[in-house]
């Protein structure tokens, strides 16, 4: 997919009626909470938004913006009605209280786009069960295959299928069955000693959430970034081809478009607020580069052609490798890691 960009960055040269979204929390589940919510909001139109933390309002106190909802603009006066959830793995948004609360939702409500972020902490699942659960020594031969793709192909398997659960669920809804689905990939990242923040510029939070555990493997800052950006790119490839099968469903791309974060840092560095999440500059760089445009259109704008441009590429390459010799040749200098 080609991208494309508006001419004029929204946050940076704000002109009407471009404006944020005005979030309605439905933590609660109740319809009589989202109703009360809209009824103040009174909107132009109004999108369903489920995901983790890269939805929900993941920021340390005294920052703002650190998620991608905030980091948003639309050309109408647009609600966004947010079910995310800090942590959620998309097992557990098609199943037990969350699904009932979607399905009642999307009954009760009819809305221009539905938004979608999963697959970010099955990612760190994955992390877990390949090294918080080993039980056996490292090897050479295992550290390498790490590094390959298809290495990771089966585990996120279940999690496709859940995706489409997801996907069914919108499906299954008379107000919503034919309402668009914006579902976004995750960017390459590096692993490093950054955890989440609850007070800016304190260590008090959680995470890292990746290091730890490849630390524990003995590699390197260039190895670990190369595992990451295997198992990313896998997880990005399964969720593009699954959605070209699906109706009215859209995925984004998002690799190569953030600077990673310099390896080692304990902090904020480039587009990164901490090892998983993006800064306020990352999440609106995203924003502008990948869905505002996408967004709008699906809202129902037209566009002058001078609105547009053809959005940046993704400037980063990954770093993971499904070759012998260039793998031999970063872990060249790997040992065993000592008991």
């Amino acid at each position: 997919m080609t991208y494309q960009a508006m001419t004029v960055d929204p946050r940076s040269h704000p002109h009407a009626p471009w404006r944020g979204l005005f979030r309605v929390e439905a933590n609660s589940g109740l319809v009589s909470d989202v109703s009360r919510g809209l009824d103040a909001i009174q909107p132009e139109r109004a999108v369903y938004a489920e995901g983790d933390s890269w939805f929900d309002k993941f920021t340390p106190i005294g920052l703002r913006g650190t998620n991608l909802l905030d980091a948003l603009r639309a050309p109408f006066l647009t609600a966004v009605v947010d079910v995310a959830h800090i942590g959620d793995e998309i097992h557990e948004m098609v199943s037990g209280r969350q699904e009932r609360q979607t399905r009642t939702l999307m009954r009760f409500f009819r809305f221009d786009a539905i938004l979608l972020s999963a697959g970010g902490n099955d990612l760190r699942a994955l992390f877990e069960r390949e090294f918080a659960g080993r039980t056996r020594p490292w090897t050479k031969p295992d550290v390498m295959e790490l590094v390959h793709r298809s290495r990771h192909r089966d585990f996120f398997l279940p999690v496709i299928q859940d995706i489409g659960r997801f996907f069914d669920l919108r499906d299954d809804s008379p107000l919503n069955g034919s309402t668009p689905i914006l579902l976004h990939g995750y960017d390459y990242l590096q692993p490093r000693p950054a955890g989440a923040q609850v007070f800016a510029g304190t260590r008090l939070g959680t995470g890292p959430w990746l290091y730890p555990m490849l630390r524990r493997a003995n590699l390197d800052a260039l190895q670990m970034r190369a595992v990451a950006d295997a198992v990313i790119d896998e997880l990005n490839e399964q969720l593009e081809d699954f959605c070209a099968t699906r109706s009215n469903v859209t995925f984004i791309d998002q690799r190569g478009l953030l600077t990673p974060a310099a390896p080692g840092t304990e902090g904020p560095s480039h587009d990164w607020m901490d090892e998983i999440h993006p800064a306020d500059r990352g999440y609106a760089k995203l924003a502008r580069q990948r869905w505002d445009v996408l967004l709008a259109q699906k809202l129902g704008w037209d566009f002058a052609p001078d609105d547009l441009q053809v959005a940046e590429p993704g400037n980063t390459p990954s770093t993971a490798v499904d070759d012998i010799i260039p793998a031999e040749a970063l872990f060249a200098g790997w040992q065993p890691p000592t008991a």
